[in-house]
């Protein structure tokens, strides 16, 4: 039904167009299907995962924008029933005021709507306000964004573009050519589990350098960052240093190179040093997106990511972290194909290779296929 209705390519729909305000809607619809294993029991679980997402965005008064995303999604399958989506779901709730609406679940079947994104802005030469659920960009890292302290962007994920957004107040101050300045606060119910942070940034030659800092849950951290580069080699790095409110205080930090060739292979490889790792097993995936900073039982990785058109239409992707320590791997082989200009189909595979005892060793095999449509 949905190959008949979106039989001609469309990206989005224009409902209002005049001098002084625009209102376009746009949208996907998805069917997601993965399959994995519980890593509290080994059982194999399956999952259908269906979402119709519409996107209202509008510009008024010349100054001012709002862009709502509302959400739809119906899951079927097992998968429902695991400790897995139990923490998918806790992850999409993190947010406040709580816009997660479930209004059905069983041991197979959920159904629920959200606002994946609502905000308002207000844009003008010297300042931009943003008020509402948003992305929050501070990272600069490709793989291990160590420096976005308000939401981690998903690394190793079915749906990476699917990123939690808080619900915040920011706002960047440009100071001449060269400075901006962005004071951010992400909204909670407990005081004490707020984000407030403060990022400087001066353009040097090739370079953005940031020095930033703030409360983030109940951690106190600063650090900075730099992105850029030189002959036409991506060129960036970071550094945090966390005073926690428990445990031992520590730093973080990142380097990376990237480079885009002519045939369209991009490359980037980046290394990761944790001063929180304490070399404990994890039972569950590394890098989870609620906490401050990046938790991983080791100290040492190594990411590594590659891209590559083998035709316009058909891509590959290949991301992979190694615990240096404890030897072990793993990894996300991805394919895309644009079957029309508004419908993908994508399938990949998430999977461990090397011990059992390094970070990687509990992480069970995922595989999935995707189809999508725009309008």
């Amino acid at each position: 039904m949905l190959l008949f209705y979106f039989s001609t390519p469309a990206l989005a729909l224009s409902l209002v167009e005049r001098s002084k305000i625009s209102l376009d809607l746009g949208g996907y619809y998805k069917n997601l299907f993965f399959t994995s294993k519980r890593q509290a029991t080994g059982d194999f679980y399956l999952a259908d995962l269906n979402r119709f997402r519409l996107e209202w965005d509008a510009h008024f008064l010349e100054k001012f924008s709002a862009n709502v995303v509302w959400d739809q999604e119906l899951i079927g399958g097992n998968y429902i029933a695991t400790e897995e989506f139990a923490t998918r779901q806790a992850n999409r709730n993190i947010a406040t005021p709580d816009l997660e609406y479930q209004l059905h679940r069983s041991n197979h079947l959920f159904y629920g709507q959200n606002f994946y994104r609502a905000y308002l802005q207000y844009k003008s030469s010297w300042m931009t306000v943003t008020v509402g659920r948003q992305r929050v960009d501070w990272g600069v890292m490709r793989i291990n964004p160590i420096t976005d302290l308000f939401i981690r962007p998903p690394i190793f994920d079915v749906e990476k573009d699917e990123v939690i957004a808080p619900v915040a107040a920011n706002l960047q101050i440009p100071i001449g050519s060269t400075w901006k300045l962005n004071p951010v606060y992400t909204v909670q119910s407990d005081f004490d589990r707020s984000r407030t942070g403060l990022r400087v940034t001066k353009t040097i030659w090739r370079f953005d350098v940031s020095a930033l800092g703030g409360r983030f849950l109940r951690d106190t951290m600063a650090g900075f960052d730099f992105d850029g580069d030189i002959a036409d080699i991506g060129v960036r790095g970071a550094l945090t240093q966390d005073w926690t409110g428990a445990g031992n205080n520590f730093i973080q930090a990142a380097v990376g190179l990237d480079y885009g060739f002519p045939n369209t292979l991009y490359l980037a490889a980046e290394y990761f040093f944790n001063g929180q790792g304490t070399n404990n097993r994890l039972t569950a995936l590394p890098f989870p997106a609620t906490a401050p900073f990046f938790q991983t039982a080791h100290r040492h990785f190594f990411g590594a990511e590659a891209r590559y058109e083998l035709t316009p239409l058909w891509k590959i992707l290949l991301i992979s972290q190694t615990d240096i320590v404890g030897k072990s791997i793993v990894g996300n082989l991805e394919t895309t194909y644009s079957l029309f200009s508004w419908m993908d189909l994508n399938g990949g595979a998430l999977f461990p290779v090397g011990r059992d005892a390094g970070e990687f060793g509990a992480v069970p095999n995922l595989y999935y296929l995707q189809a999508q449509c725009f309008f």
